[in-house]
């Protein structure tokens, strides 16, 4: 049974208070809590003052050494149950905030490494992300560490307080998500949002911190409308060759470099910065991707080879990754590429992607390039094919790139039912 007494040890006045807390035979912890105190007007047996009108705001001060037995005697249980070391330094940090204390008096190390999750989180990115191996050779890179930092400042904004890591179960989890939701993010980021949350859990658990069994359940997600994201057919890409850029030097290489893009399938990080002419022989395209350092090779496209002659065997001029975005739409509102289509466009007001109709131009990214080249290829060759030539982990990877609309999904259907049935009327 546990017994929590305040009690003093010396005759000298003033003398500390010291609060000890007992259970059982397994546990008896003595803290001294700095409190003074007139040992003649304490009451040891009773854990308080004693009865004495001499004692000034005696009633009040009663009250709060009760409030912080039961105090104690609580944060004991939460902690208890949610599998904490119970020691002296709990026992100093329970009284403490009991009192309000300054967080500098509190054992850091405690509440970063056992208690609070968004203490752990601040810790874990200071002292172990920059050594924490992602490969066999390779560090977690600045851009994942900021990625983090990023979801910590928005679990701030959703926990009120400390929140223990232990508390952080399935049900809080999916409180997150529903927060996640009402500030307008889409899913997919709400979902690598929880993905981050889940990994410090994991994290702390291999610091030997006991974690909430729930929260290793599988979260469920509110499902979001399906947006196609904008792809540029072969008709779109031909207009594109085409267009005359002859009075616009800088859109005139911005559109080359679209073109190789296009009809390669490589990443911004690709074609706008790796890329070289030493990558260009016999007709093949033959490089080792940036972001996955995987070997890709690529037979080299008309359109491309046009692009090559051009500029005398060589690439073109390049611009950073922000200027290239941003022209290609210039690009391809010359092109008339202006039907409507639904998608997502960043509103500076909401600072969210908003879901509406707009000009196809407007949409397109160096990334639409991508999707483009998988689009456009997929049925010419076999997905495994297809995949291997994209630099894909796999065939389903490859697939989530293919962003043929319904109607032209359905419009190759009939071009086939067509010839097969010598249709002319339809």
């Amino acid at each position: 049974m546990a017994s929590i007494r305040l009690i003093t040890r010396g005759k000298g006045n003033p003398s500390p208070l010291y609060i000890r807390f007992l259970n059982g035979r397994s546990l008896d912890i003595f803290y001294n809590t700095k409190i003074q105190v007139d040992p003649s007007e304490w009451d040891n047996s009773k854990s308080n003052y004693k009865n004495l009108k001499s004692i000034r705001n005696r009633v009040k001060q009663q009250a709060r050494f009760e409030k912080l037995k039961s105090h104690v005697l609580y944060e004991f249980n939460e902690a208890y149950m949610m599998g904490e070391l119970i020691d002296r330094e709990w026992l100093e940090n329970t009284v403490k905030s009991f009192f309000g204390r300054p967080i500098i008096e509190h054992n850091m190390r405690v509440s970063e490494h056992f208690l609070y999750y968004g203490k752990f989180v601040d810790w874990w990115l200071k002292e172990k992300a920059p050594t924490w191996r992602t490969q066999k050779n390779k560090y977690l890179e600045h851009r994942a560490i900021q990625q983090y930092e990023s979801f910590l400042v928005l679990w701030r904004g959703f926990s009120t307080g400390n929140t223990k890591i232990r508390a952080v179960d399935s049900v809080m989890i999916g409180e997150f998500v529903g927060y996640l939701e009402k500030n307008s993010y889409s899913m997919a980021t709400i979902k690598r949002h929880i993905g981050r949350l889940k990994f410090f859990l994991f994290r702390a658990e291999t610091e030997g911190i006991n974690i909430h069994p729930s929260s290793k359940e599988r979260t469920f997600y509110t499902k979001e409308e399906e947006i196609d994201v904008p792809y540029l057919n072969e008709d779109e890409i031909e207009e594109i060759f085409k267009l005359d850029l002859t009075h616009d030097h800088v859109l005139d290489y911005i559109r080359d470099n679209f073109i190789i893009a296009l009809w390669t399938g490589l990443r911004i990080s690709d074609f706008n910065h790796n890329l070289s002419p030493e990558n260009i022989d016999g007709g093949y395209i033959n490089i080792v991707t940036q972001k996955t350092r995987t070997r890709v090779m690529l037979p080299i496209h008309p359109h491309v080879q046009s692009v090559l002659d051009k500029w005398n065997g060589g690439l073109p001029k390049r611009c950073n990754d922000v200027r290239f975005n941003k022209k290609i739409k210039v690009i391809c509102m010359l092109a008339n590429i202006d039907n409507e289509v639904k998608g997502k466009k960043f509103d500076k007001e909401t600072k969210r992607k908003k879901v509406d109709y707009y000009k196809k131009w407007e949409l397109i990214t160096a990334h639409s390039a991508r999707r483009s080249f998988a689009t456009n290829l997929h049925g010419m060759v076999n997905n495994d094919i297809l995949a291997e030539l994209g630099g894909w982990a796999d065939v389903q990877m490859c697939l989530h790139y293919i962003k043929r609309t319904k109607k032209e999904s359905a419009d190759k259907l009939k071009s086939v039912w067509k010839e097969k049935y010598n249709l002319t009327n339809q």
